[in-house]
C-alpha cells in the first residue's frame, strides 16, 4: 500500500456549518452540550481531525466550541511535551534583549566546499553568529513576533487559511506543531541530473511520491531548500534513503548538511564503512538516517546538501526520498 502523503489533506478554516444545517440548528443546543464542557473536551481527545471537522458542521454549538482558543490550548497541552507547550504558547513570542557583539569568523569545517556557493556562504554566517559562544555572548534566544508568525506560517499537510484573523491563534499553533516539514529530494538542484546519472522517478513507497535515483556519479552533490520558512525551535534532522545490496557503492566520506538562515548548521559525516553497515542492516528496505539536530532562532529559510567529493570513483545505486525536520523538546 502506498504511504504517499497528499500535499494538502485538511483545511484549517474548514470548520464550518453548512447553510442547510445553520437555519435548522443555530438556535438549538445539541444534547451533548448538557455534558460539562470539561468532560466534552476529554471525549474529543479520542477524535481525529476529520471527526472534529465533521462534528463542527452539525450545529452552531459545536462550531463555536471548536473555534475557541481554549479548546486548542487544551489539545496542545494534552498532546505535546510540556517544554514544547510552554515554548510555543508563550516563550517564543517574548522578545529578547539581544546584545550586539562582534563575532569572530568561524569555519564551517566542511570536507567539501565552494567559495561561490550560496550554501557555503550562508553556512559561514551560521557558524559565525549561531555557534554556542556567539549565542551566549549575545544573549540570543528563539523568538518570533505573532505578526511574523502569521505572515510566515505555511503548512506542508494542510491548506493555508484564507484569513488568519478568523481562526483562533492556538488552533494555528496546534496545526503547526503536528505538521511535518519535508523537502523532497526531487525538488532540489541536482548536479548531473539527467537520464544516466541522477534521475527523478515516481515511487509508490516514497513519502512524497517522487525520489531521486542515483544511478552513477563521480562527484555527488544534491542541494535543496525547504519550500517555506521554518519557525524557531529545535528540530531533529532525518534523511530517508534506500539502497540496493550488491549494487550500491559509495566511496569516501559523505556529508549530510543542513544550514538555517538564522540558526545552527548541522554537518553529519558518514564514512564508507558506516554506509556499508547501513546497507547490510537494512538490505533493500527504506531506512532513516538521523543526523542530529539544528536550532532555529528566527523564521528562516533552510538549505540542505549531500556532498561526497573525496575521489573520482563512481558512486552507484542509491534512492533519496526526502529530508525531514521534526520538532523536539
Amino acid at each position: 500500500m502506498s504511504r504517499n502523503i497528499p500535499d494538502k489533506i485538511f483545511s484549517l478554516d474548514s470548520f464550518s456549518i453548512t447553510q442547510s444545517t445553520n437555519d435548522l440548528l443555530s438556535n438549538e443546543i445539541c444534547c451533548l452540550f448538557r455534558i460539562p464542557h470539561e468532560i466534552l473536551q476529554i471525549i474529543t481527545n479520542f477524535l481525529n481531525i476529520s471527526d472534529l471537522q465533521s462534528l463542527s458542521k452539525t450545529c452552531l454549538s459545536f462550531y463555536t466550541f471548536f473555534n475557541d482558543n481554549n479548546f486548542w490550548n487544551y489539545r496542545i497541552h494534552k498532546q505535546f511535551p510540556q517544554s514544547i507547550v510552554q515554548f510555543y504558547t508563550s516563550d517564543i513570542f517574548n522578545k529578547p534583549e539581544v546584545i550586539q557583539v562582534y563575532n569572530q569568523i568561524q569555519q564551517t569545517n566542511f570536507a567539501h566546499s565552494r567559495a561561490e556557493s550560496e550554501f557555503d556562504n550562508l553556512a559561514i554566517t551560521s557558524a559565525t553568529h549561531y555557534n554556542d559562544d556567539a549565542i551566549e555572548s549575545s544573549h540570543r534566544k528563539m523568538y518570533v513576533s505573532k505578526e511574523d508568525f502569521l505572515n510566515n506560517l505555511e503548512y506542508y499537510q494542510y491548506d493555508k487559511p484564507s484569513d488568519y484573523t478568523k481562526i483562533p491563534f492556538m488552533k494555528l499553533i496546534y496545526f503547526y506543531l503536528i505538521d511535518r516539514k519535508r523537502c523532497a529530494v526531487v525538488n532540489m538542484n541536482v548536479i548531473h541530473r539527467d537520464d544516466q546519472h541522477l534521475v527523478e522517478e515516481f515511487h509508490e513507497d516514497s513519502l512524497t511520491g517522487r525520489i531521486i535515483h542515483l544511478k552513477k556519479v563521480c562527484w555527488l552533490e544534491i542541494n535543496g531548500r525547504f519550500e517555506f520558512k521554518i519557525m524557531p525551535g529545535k528540530y531533529e534532522i532525518s534523511w530517508r534513503i534506500k539502497c540496493n545490496p550488491g549494487h550500491t557503492y559509495i566511496d569516501g566520506e559523505t556529508e549530510f548538511i543542513v544550514v538555517p538562515q538564522h540558526g545552527k548548521l548541522s554537518n553529519y559525516k558518514i564514512t564508507q564503512s558506516e554506509f556499508e553497515n547501513l546497507i547490510f542492516e537494512h538490505k533493500n528496505d527504506w531506512f532513516i538516517i538521523k543526523t542530529g539536530h539544528t536550532i532555529i532562532y528566527e523564521p528562516s529559510i533552510v538549505l540542505t546538501t549531500i556532498r561526497n567529493w573525496n575521489t573520482g570513483h563512481w558512486k552507484y545505486d542509491i534512492l533519496w526520498d526526502c529530508t525531514e525536520l521534526t520538532l523536539i523538546p
